[in-house]
């Protein structure tokens, strides 16, 4: 299949509307915030840069396990509930990535943090930290790490170590978030219950390898990884490792710019040989007024020769997708999100079975043992979230969310359609 003109021609407005934006308003923006001197901090850990500021959003307190050794846990329970209106025979949300099974409840994850913050002040064993993030759950099919069983995983295993080099050099080797995209896996960090198909089709969750973070000075820092596996899959079966990186420029406390890419030899789809993998995107955050947040982000990527539709070419995916976050009062909060989504070459959707593993991704015509048929296809989506935060550790989420293909991907009852309407509850406590 091709796209039209129109398609095509919707892709690249999105796309240049957004490099407008981080031009004109991070222009604007930069040159107010220098001339007054009054910059906003960088966040420290480049994999969580967004909007991590709002105290809505924020998880509960890390609880002291010990003072001398400066053992740290915390972590959170998920379950929810996911009404699909098309009542599909297989009882699965196509093209979802963690909200996959349709009208029942699904325990979605435990996760436990036990951590040992590196300190950049410190000296001899003070610089020396670690992260451990165990789950237990059904995400923790999806996410990517050491795949100990489909309801347990270790999501993030790495030590660090904060090198005397100016401000402190951060240096982090083993499993780790990866640096792209503005959502995260962790669900309580997120706007909306769902992910963003920018986010569940077209990026990392998880990376292997050794990553170093500089924060040069108040408004700007820069991370860069070398990269040996992707969601616990090596990344390139000759060995050569990806690079991974995130620049974040923060002119005020209110805006923020995010830079990042990825880049490296891939495997094709089906193990033959691939190409060069480029992926860059970028996303702007702005801190609107105390209750008002707001994001765009989007990204290209393309990989040689990967065309699951067409053998010999190009493989190409990109997207945008825009937030608003709009809390009511303390308690209570609108987050809102559209997007739209082009796998020009059916490399990254469909490719799921009905077993979900290893990330959903699954579209009508799959069976237990095998994906539907590739297909290129445009993707739209509108996601409108309520959420409700009786106390600090309680986090509540209604979502609803509409999803639409120029093709027949989704499926009501047993026969197949164009579009995929959902109601879900999400209950999260953290801990």
């Amino acid at each position: 299949m091709s796209y039209g003109p129109s398609t095509i021609s919707t892709v690249i407005c999105c796309s240049t509307l957004f490099a407008t934006c981080i031009l004109a308003v991070g222009a604007l923006l930069l040159a107010d915030a220098w001339a007054e001197d009054t910059p906003g901090p960088v966040a420290q850990k480049v994999e969580h840069i967004a909007l991590r500021f709002k105290e809505a959003e924020k998880a509960a307190e890390k609880r002291l396990l010990s003072e001398g050794l400066r053992l740290e846990f915390y972590g959170y329970l998920e379950g929810s509930y996911t009404q699909n209106f098309n009542n599909p025979s297989n009882r699965i949300n196509e093209l979802r990535i963690f909200d996959v099974n349709s009208n029942q409840v699904r325990p979605n994850l435990a996760a436990l943090v036990l951590e040992r913050e590196a300190k950049a002040e410190g000296t001899g064993w003070d610089r020396f930290g670690f992260h451990v993030k165990f789950n237990a759950g059904r995400d923790s099919d999806f996410i990517g790490g050491l795949n100990l069983s489909p309801w347990t995983d270790f999501q993030e295993f790495y030590v660090q170590y904060q090198a005397p080099v100016g401000r402190g050099l951060n240096i982090q080797a083993g499993q780790i978030n990866s640096l792209v995209g503005y959502e995260v896996v962790e669900s309580p960090y997120n706007a909306n219950y769902s992910r963003s198909w920018l986010f569940g089709l077209g990026q990392p969750f998880t990376t292997r390898g050794v990553r170093t973070s500089y924060e040069f000075n108040k408004q700007v820092s820069l991370s860069v990884g070398a990269i040996a596996y992707i969601n616990s899959a090596r990344a390139d079966t000759n060995y050569a490792p990806l690079v991974e990186y995130a620049l974040a420029v923060s002119p005020t406390e209110k805006v923020r710019l995010t830079f990042y890419g990825l880049a490296g030899p891939r495997d094709g789809p089906t193990g033959t040989p691939g190409g060069t993998l480029v992926l860059a995107g970028g996303f702007l955050s702005l801190h609107l007024s105390d209750r008002t947040s707001a994001v765009i982000e989007s990204y290209y990527a393309n990989q040689p020769n990967s065309s699951t539709i067409s053998a010999g070419r190009n493989a190409r995916w990109d997207g945008v997708a825009a937030y608003l976050i709009q809390d009511i009062t303390k308690e209570w909060g609108v987050r809102l999100r559209g997007e739209i989504f082009e796998d020009a070459s059916g490399m990254v959707t469909c490719q799921g079975t009905t077993e979900y593993q290893p990330r959903a991704n699954v579209c009508f015509g799959a069976t237990s043992t095998a994906s539907a048929p590739p297909v290129a296809q445009t993707l739209w989506e509108f996601t409108g979230t309520v959420q409700f935060k009786p106390f600090a550790s309680l986090m509540t989420r209604l979502e609803y969310r509409y999803d639409k293909s120029n093709q027949n991907v989704f499926q009501i009852g047993g026969r197949a359609t164009s579009y995929q309407p959902t109601l879900s509850l999400d209950v999260i406590y953290l801990f």
